[in-house]
């Protein structure tokens, strides 16, 4: 039922036309029926052309109740049929690991009068800085809308790790992860997001499902016209 309602819905223009043409016709042969009885000399002649004028207008009465029919589906009918529902896309949920739990906070001790030894003075040990590699530093990302804070390029990796930055450009459509081998191999996909975010936690990515090593990893944001601007890409060293 619902496939005719939109057969005629969508293909009224025609119906109105074919049908106005055969009312045109019923009305013809109408006229040219009682313009034979208005002439007509014998009787039979009179009562076979009354005959045809009675066909013309009970043809033309249902011409006339078949093209209401038509306006009455294009116009009301098809409005009342319920759309098909769309079953919404699921979106995958990124589970991060949950925070460590800070240590509990000593009391303060209270002073007492008692009198304490001297403090003996030992040698100052010199702290190693971290080395840049091992954080990274900010990806070289010219578009503003295309970036990666956190992790750094050059950072090492190893488990789940969060990725920070924005992917938010005009025309937005969705954005997604990628990753390679260090300068080689097609791009992997990882994972797509519809959201558009700007200085906030992207995504994540779990790296124990790549053997240690250095990858390539990236930020694609694409346009609905499906074109994307420069991604921003960085250079993860993964310990698993």
């Amino acid at each position: 039922m619902t496939i005719f309602v939109k057969l005629i819905a969508d293909y009224s223009v025609w119906l109105y036309l074919v049908l106005g043409l055969v009312a045109f016709l019923f009305l013809r042969a109408h006229l040219v029926a009682r313009r034979e009885r208005d002439n007509a000399i014998f009787a039979l002649e009179r009562e076979s052309a009354s005959g045809r004028m009675a066909q013309a207008i009970i043809g033309l009465l249902v011409t006339l109740i078949l093209i209401g029919g038509v306006f009455y589906t294009s116009q009301t009918l098809v409005e009342e049929i319920p759309l098909p529902e769309i079953t919404p896309t699921p979106t995958t949920l990124i589970v991060l690991p949950p925070s460590p739990t800070p240590p509990p906070l000593l009391p303060t001790p209270t002073p007492t009068d008692t009198p304490r030894p001297r403090p003996t003075l030992l040698p100052v040990e010199t702290t190693t800085p971290t080395p840049e590699a091992a954080v990274g530093v900010l990806a070289n990302c010219p578009n503003p809308g295309v970036r990666i804070s956190e992790p750094g390029t050059g950072a090492m990796a190893s488990g789940v790790i969060q990725i920070i930055g924005s992917a938010n450009i005009p025309d937005f459509w969705y954005y997604k992860f990628e990753f390679r081998g260090n300068g080689f191999g097609d791009w992997t996909f990882i994972q797509r997001f519809d959201n558009p975010i700007s200085g906030g936690i992207l995504g994540a990515w779990d790296t124990r499902s790549v053997p240690s090593g250095d990858y390539e990893f990236r930020l694609v944001v694409v346009e609905k016209t499906g074109n994307y601007p420069e991604p921003c890409v960085l250079l993860l060293s993964v310990q698993n």
